[in-house]
């Protein structure tokens, strides 16, 4: 599919155990020279462990494939089959006719086969692939089958291939015996870091593309997330390519490798239409080139800018306020102090000059009743407008900052302030609301944007979703949103916050 689009001659990450397509880390070249050995100088048992996906499979075809005509071989995958029918499917390969079935009679078809190549200077193999699912009955079969030998070497080599659960298996005191005649063990692991990004130029250079095709970011995800296994590499990397050839992209990038691994991992699949609806998308389109990492990225730096803005203005208004208190230079106070005094004077009671007050700044209210008047509220400018002075200190001419500097300290009794005509007690008349909030919602497996909208604010009309949108810079369609991630929404109606409290 994508193979004319990034000039491959092939497909470089396919699933199947190519022998051409194999790669020789250090550890694999040292257990193909230690199977050849052994076949070669007629060891008996051999057995070759690695994980699953390490190329085992691959490993072993290409031993088939360059041993030679003198080495003769039968190969058997299926290990859920019992010891006989194992042993007529050696027999079969080994192109030996039997007209018996029963065990006797296939084992002396075997034998004189191994005669046969004995005589004519040949090396018989038997390499059952999955031996870690044989049972314990067919361990000691084939440890009989080992007993064919002359007197200077072994007739019939047999190679054991498996997972770690074969090595465990051996260790077990029940089959010492046939963990005693192994000559051979080799054993495969992971490939590394450095290893993996090889591994994919390898594969690359196989179908004649170039291995700039992957970023060095793309491939530091994929050796981190295959954790160095080659078939987990063979998966990521050709999900990976489809993403880009999708996007149109000419490289495969980190944001590509993202997306593959949460696809690989199934992560990449939600549910739209409700919690009941079938339908299954993708992860939202990423552009080429970009993840979804750069509009929090861009968010948090926002966040702290707006942090630090807010420090700097109560840093100025503390700095406003000591100015104040101090007063002019040279200015006195009635006890005799420079006006750089740290002691506070206040207004004299007495003196209506003294009384003339600011009236507070109006805050503009957010109705709860209408839900498309709440996001008015919340993105609308404020808009100020001067409100007249308080009755009482009607007529009464502005306040100069010197005569509240250099006025006397009146004792005030606190009782005094409540009385109802005092003008020192003003009421507050326009009390400041709340401003809006923001809570952070997670979306869980099944959600959509239209049910967490209707769910919190009762509609979920186009508006209330752009709105939505402009608060979350990371959702790319109101259509898509991802599972796991995070959503801040602004608090519109507090009756209905008990409703997904759980996911505050």
């Amino acid at each position: 599919m994508y193979a004319a689009h990034f000039r491959l001659t092939g497909e470089a990450f396919s699933l199947t155990p190519d022998p051409s397509f194999l790669y020789l880390s250090p550890g694999h070249a040292e257990a193909l020279a230690g199977l050849k050995i052994g076949l070669r100088g007629r060891r008996g048992l051999l057995v070759m462990i690695g994980e699953v996906g390490t190329g085992k499979t691959t490993l072993l075809y290409s031993l088939l494939s360059t041993i030679g005509a003198e080495v003769r071989t039968a190969y058997v995958a299926n290990t859920a089959l019992s010891f006989e029918d194992i042993l007529r499917q050696a027999l079969a390969d080994f192109q030996v006719p039997y007209d018996s079935r029963d065990k006797l009679d296939l084992l002396k078809a075997l034998n004189a086969f191994l005669l046969r190549c004995a005589a004519e200077g040949a090396t018989a193999a038997l390499v059952i692939d999955e031996a870690q699912n044989l049972d314990d009955q067919a361990f000691e079969n084939i440890r009989l089958l080992s007993n064919f030998e002359s007197f200077t070497s072994k007739l019939l080599q047999i190679v054991l291939v498996g997972q770690p659960e074969l090595d465990a298996k051996l260790r077990r005191a029940s089959l010492r015996q046939v963990a005693e005649r192994v000559a051979v063990r080799c054993h495969i692991n992971p490939l590394t870091h450095a290893e993996s990004c090889k591994y994919v130029a390898h594969r690359l250079e196989c179908v004649s593309g170039s291995p700039e095709i992957f970023t060095r970011g793309a491939l530091r995800l994929v050796a981190l997330h295959s954790q160095g296994i080659p078939r987990r590499i063979n998966i990521l990397c050709h999900n990976a390519l489809l993403f880009a050839y999708g996007y149109g992209a000419r490289r495969v990038s980190a944001a590509h490798v993202r997306a593959a691994v949460r696809e690989w991992q199934g992560k990449g699949l939600i549910t739209l239409g409700g919690r009941r609806s079938a339908h299954v998308v993708r992860e939202p389109a990423l552009a080429a080139g970009q993840g979804r990492s750069w509009p929090r990225r861009a968010w948090s730096v926002t966040a702290a800018l707006l942090v630090v803005a807010a420090l700097l203005s109560v840093v100025a208004a503390f700095r406003w306020n000591g100015r104040l208190a101090q007063g002019p230079a040279g200015a006195t106070t009635p006890s005799g102090e420079a006006g750089g005094s740290r002691a506070q004077v206040l207004p004299d009671a007495s003196k209506p000059e003294a009384l003339q007050v600011s009236p507070p700044a109006p805050v503009p209210a957010v109705p709860d009743s209408n839900p498309g008047s709440i996001w008015q509220a919340l993105v609308a400018p404020e808009k100020t407008s001067p409100e007249p002075a308080p009755a009482c200190c009607a007529g009464l001419p502005p306040v100069d900052v010197r005569t509240l500097e250099t006025a006397p300290v009146a004792d005030v009794d606190p009782s005094a302030g409540q009385a109802s005509g005092s003008a020192a007690n003003v009421p507050d008349t326009h009390p400041q609301e709340e401003a809006p909030q923001f809570r952070a919602v997670p979306v869980a497996e099944g959600d959509t944007l239209v049910a967490l909208a209707r769910e919190i604010y009762g509609n979920a009309t186009p508006e209330v979703l752009d709105r939505i949108k402009t608060a979350n810079p990371q959702i790319l369609d109101v259509n898509h949103i991802l599972a796991g991630d995070t959503l801040r929404l602004p608090v519109a109606n507090r009756r209905r916050t008990g409703a997904r409290s759980h996911h505050e």
